[in-house]
């Protein structure tokens, strides 16, 4: 993995959020990570390539990304993006503004649970971003402060409703501890970060917290966004990446060590999360 910094961002301690706004030819600035969160809008840079840890992806005309976890490492790159008149809007928040008794009300339950999913990169689908599109540049372009401060709470309560809003980064990856509400999803996940190598059955897991597989499936799923299958196969998929860049074991090896049955599945389940093979991600990155 290239080398990343931990940045030194604008922000003041005294204010809540910062925005950047720039028109520029090409993407210079290297990977890093930071403690804040950010929500960064790219337009007119289809072609360009944007890393959000173990995420790799080609963007297109429009691309927003929210990241709250601090060591989560991105880098938006020139890729084969031919324009000269990029535009892109970073917009940096206090952590602390999220913290305390008002998210947890009722009220903020949204933003909450999206800010959760943001560990691992939270990116918004184009026709969502056109949507809030005007509102971005609109806060860029804001001179009251206060009256900005109620459009970027407007603009992150509409983004915690979109539908498609798709999670980058393998949590495993970035080793993000995501927050939930109930200990018996903590008991799961524990259980999966322990035994991930081994054989996991839906039953076994249902069985740990007392409940059927049918009625274990859904509540997982209510609390976390994924199905208990899928949030473990992309945990392992995750522990796979980092093997892949930080070991020299073979791509087999890292499968079977990783609780894949066969070399097959894996290389499958691999391909399609990450849109490329074992042997291509250890060779990219």
């Amino acid at each position: 993995m290239r080398e990343s910094f931990t940045e030194i961002t604008h922000l003041e301690p005294f204010e809540i959020f910062y925005v950047g706004e720039r028109h520029k030819t090409f993407f210079e600035y290297p990977p890093h990570h930071h403690e804040v969160y950010e929500l960064n809008f790219v337009e007119n840079a289809a072609g360009a390539t944007r890393t959000i840890g173990d995420s790799h992806e080609t963007i297109g005309y429009l691309d927003l990304v929210l990241m709250t976890g601090s060591q989560l490492v991105h880098v938006w790159e020139q890729g084969t993006c031919p324009q000269h008149d990029i535009y892109e809007i970073t917009i940096h928040i206090d952590p602390n503004t999220f913290r305390g008794a008002m998210m947890d009300k009722r009220a903020f339950a949204s933003i909450r649970r999206m800010l959760e999913r943001a560990q691992r990169g939270l990116a918004f689908p184009e026709p969502a971003i056109q949507i809030v599109r005007e509102d971005i540049i609109n806060l860029a372009q804001s001179n009251d402060s206060f009256a900005s401060i109620i459009r970027l709470w407007n603009l992150l309560y509409r983004l915690s409703l979109v539908d498609g809003a798709r999670e980058l980064s393998s949590s495993s990856f970035v080793d993000s501890r995501e927050l939930t509400e109930d200990i018996r999803i903590e008991k799961i996940k524990q259980y999966i970060v322990k035994n991930y190598m081994r054989e996991i059955s839906i039953q076994d897991l249902a069985e740990m917290i007392g409940m059927n597989t049918d009625a274990f499936s859904r509540f997982f799923k209510n609390k976390t966004g994924r199905t208990p299958n899928r949030y473990l196969n992309d945990y392992r998929l995750g522990i796979a990446g980092r093997m892949l860049l930080n070991t020299k074991l073979s791509v087999s090896e890292i499968g079977f060590a990783c609780g894949f049955n066969t070399i097959c599945h894996f290389n499958r389940l691999f391909r399609k999360s990450k849109g490329c093979t074992p042997s291509e991600f250890r060779e990219n990155f």
